[in-house]
């Protein structure tokens, strides 16, 4: 599997159906080229955030690396639970050794391959394993409402292919049991074979020997193979690399290293300590940890000229300085930063909270992201002032534009504000916005999407609605509004109070 062939369609899209998943009672996402998440906290905003994450991993990010759906094992697992009746295995091996290349598979071979499709076993043991790991969590049960009356959560992710609909992969999370069900609904089962037989007869050269179909692995890696090409096929927009700057990216930013260190500790004495006393990280944090281990190595990538200038306006705009990254003697990385004008770097641990807030984005934009991929930021506003918040939605509406996708979560006004102004900006025509700042940043209303996360009552949870800017003000209403309003009334009545007090 190739990044060619994953690449990203330009008219590619996918929005995710969520019920009953962490907080949330329902939530249906459009997962846009800027995708911003706001609402009050504990409503499930890095809940969906994560969600969205582990599917990235599962099917096309490193942990997909580490155990592609291309490979063997992913086919293991499909065979073994598909139990192929000999039947099959004849049809496909006489097809094989006489008449691949030359006729198309068996219809009751691409009927086995479908049929395997629709029920993908492996995937949805594969995702279990992400969405554990993302979340840090034990079980799938714990990711389902608990104040749901239903004991499981559904998502539905849906696909579609140059702006028409395309696959749906719907899992449901039960509190009972170990591993999602899930199933592939909405593509055309005529489809699914047509694309079969192709698949097959392109490989079919590497399976020429019959024989070779009576080793379970050999089977499976012909399965594996056909497998992993039909889910890049129909689900090709989550077939691209996705990276998570988690909320407490400052903390790890200051001590990563004595961080790794007692988790190595930690790891050695694994077996002399009670398993309680073993800490333990979420998926998305040690991810994040092992991106920042591993970047010195990353570094000597050659990068993409766009990527690598948008770090250098992050520092200039708004750093004021530049980030460095260095290999030290033992190979671990160190990061530093320098003021403009100055001729020494200070270690980040000495930095502001603003410098070690942004420098995991500089860094990743210049030695990780690449166009077509996926960047997820928790809150980039802490520890900045709003003029900073405005300056950075800015150059992130730039790296939307450069091709890549960018999810927040946000409880910033300012940001949203100067979002708001951007996608305004694109109604005014080229030629007239050329002397008004920021025309370069402009960005159209279907690339921006703005979802409310909102606390209900009955029943108890989150609901997720769109929120679509106002054609007057130009502003994504929020509940913002009602925060401004109680506190201009608490103001009022104070000033009130105080003028009666004078008069007595």
């Amino acid at each position: 599997m190739t990044k060619a062939d994953a690449a990203e369609s330009s008219g590619d899209g996918y929005r995710l159906d969520v019920e009953n998943f962490g907080p949330i009672v329902r939530a249906s996402v459009d997962v846009r080229p800027l995708t911003v998440f706001v609402g009050p906290s504990n409503t499930g905003k890095s809940y969906l955030a994560i969600l969205l994450y582990a599917l990235h991993q599962c099917f096309g990010g490193p942990s997909a690396r580490r155990w592609p759906l291309s490979h063997w094992r992913f086919g293991r697992l499909e065979s073994l639970a598909a139990q192929p009746d000999a039947s099959i295995r004849k049809s496909l091996g006489d097809w094989l050794s006489k008449g691949a290349g030359e006729k198309s598979p068996p219809a009751d071979v691409a009927a086995y391959f479908r049929t395997c499709f629709e029920r993908p076993v492996g995937v949805n043991r594969f995702l279990g394993d992400e969405l554990r790991r993302c979340h840090g969590v034990d079980r799938l049960g714990d990711l389902v409402r608990r104040q749901a009356a239903k004991a499981s959560a559904g998502v539905g992710l849906h696909v579609s292919r140059n702006g028409e609909r395309g696959g749906r992969y719907q899992f449901t999370l039960s509190r009972s049991e170990y591993q999602p069900s899930g199933r592939i609904a909405e593509i055309d089962s005529a489809a699914i074979d047509v694309r079969v037989r192709e698949l097959l007869s392109g490989l079919a050269r590497d399976w020429l020997e019959l024989d070779r179909l009576d080793d379970l692995d050999d089977f499976a890696g012909l399965f594996g193979a056909v497998m992993g090409r039909l889910f890049v096929n129909f689900f090709r927009p989550v077939f691209q690399d996705a990276y998570y700057l988690p909320a407490d990216r400052t903390g790890v930013m200051h001590s990563h290293q004595v961080v790794v260190g007692a988790l190595v500790q930690s790891a050695t004495t694994a077996g002399l300590r009670p398993s309680g006393s073993i800490p333990m990280l979420s998926g998305v944090l040690a991810d994040f940890l092992s991106e920042l281990i591993a970047m010195s190595e990353k570094r000597r990538r050659t990068r993409r000229r766009m990527e690598t200038d948008l770090a250098k306006r992050l520092e200039e705009t708004i750093l004021g300085g530049a980030v460095s990254l260095e290999r030290s003697e033992t190979g671990y990385p160190s990061f530093a930063y320098r003021p403009s004008g100055w001729k020494d770097d200070l270690p980040l641990m000495r930095t502001s909270s603003m410098v070690s807030e942004l420098a995991p984005v500089v860094l990743y934009l210049r030695h990780v992201v690449s166009r077509g991929e996926v960047l997820i930021i928790e809150e980039p506003e802490a520890h900045l002032h709003p003029a900073m918040q405005a300056a950075f939605a800015r150059e992130m509406a730039r790296l939307v534009r450069a091709g890549v996708r960018v999810v927040m979560t946000t409880h910033s006004e300012w940001f949203l504000e100067q979002i708001g102004n951007l996608v305004r900006l694109s109604d005014v025509p080229e030629s007239r916005r050329r002397d008004l700042a920021d025309a370069d940043c402009a960005l159209r209303p279907d690339q921006v999407g703005a979802w409310l996360f909102k606390h209900n009552r009955r029943p108890q949870g989150s609901i997720v609605e769109e929120v679509v800017i106002d054609a007057e003000t130009g502003l994504y209403p929020t509940d913002y509004d009602d925060v401004s309003e109680t506190l201009y009334n608490q103001s009022a009545e104070i000033f009130n109070r105080a003028q009666e007090g004078d008069s007595g």
